[in-house]
């Protein structure tokens, strides 16, 4: 298949870590490909990169996923469960199939009341955040919609001291919502990419509020307080005086 999107072989010049969700691409190793393996036919990292087609050809923006796929088949690799675009080939499945969708029935506690699976993911990205920090972005963005991914990494964030830092968008669970959500983010990570200094935080985005309030009704599982944060649903107003500070570029 002839290669249609921009793959960095290295991010030697990458000033942006832009972090997106895993999708059905895995199964060969590719995200790039996942349009020929889900039935929506589209793809958040073909976008992404077709949005950002300047920046990517300078390589100044970097991919990467979370993708859990990554607990069940190298338990033991030290690099977790952010996966860059230059080693995609990490979540390949032998046998080619689609590892299937993060749902979050996979990450509700047991009948025990134990968040064992969450606990683990958690733990990963904590170790991810610091391989992360080893490679030196000017600025970590990430759009993560599936719940149980989003509420790892904004804990693992708050754990290695860099929410303050990284820009964390909260978007509903539903891929439905991430075509939209990614229209709302390209001046922020473009703004990154130009050497201005966005304020870190969690910032759910405005235009997807009233579907937030409508998931987080939907979700009953009473979380433990590690997680609360990233779960933590501010009043409108709030949210948009946060995003009207993230929309100046003001300096941390």
């Amino acid at each position: 298949m002839k290669r249609t999107w921009i793959q960095l072989r290295s991010m030697q010049k990458a000033k942006v870590l832009l972090i997106l969700p895993c999708n059905a691409g895995a199964c060969i190793g590719n995200y790039f490909q996942a349009d020929l393996y889900s039935p929506s036919r589209w793809n958040i990292w073909l976008k992404a990169d077709a949005a950002l087609n300047d920046l990517r050809k300078n390589g100044l923006v970097a991919f990467a996923a979370v993708d859990s796929s990554t607990l069940e088949t190298q338990p033991n690799d030290q690099r977790g469960a952010i996966v860059f675009e230059t080693e995609m080939n990490r979540v390949r499945n032998p046998q080619g199939e689609d590892w299937g969708a993060p749902s979050w029935r996979f990450f509700r506690p047991s009948r025990g009341g134990r968040w064992a699976y969450l606990e683990e993911l958690t733990e990963a990205l904590v170790k991810d955040i610091q391989r992360v920090q080893e490679i030196y972005f000017s600025q970590v963005l990430a759009l993560v919609n599936p719940r149980g991914y989003f509420l790892a990494l904004a804990e693992a964030a708050k754990k290695c001291g860099v929410l303050d830092r990284w820009v964390l968008f909260r978007v509903p669970a539903h891929p439905n919502y991430l075509l939209p959500a990614f229209a709302q983010i390209i001046t922020f990570v473009r703004t990154a990419a130009s050497d201005q200094e966005l304020q870190g935080g969690i910032y759910p985005i405005p235009t997807l509020y009233p579907a937030l309030e409508r998931e987080a009704k939907t979700y009953r599982d009473t979380l433990p307080e590690r997680w609360q944060e990233g779960n933590y649903l501010p009043g409108i107003n709030e949210v948009l005086k946060r995003w009207n500070i993230l929309e100046k570029g003001d300096p941390r």
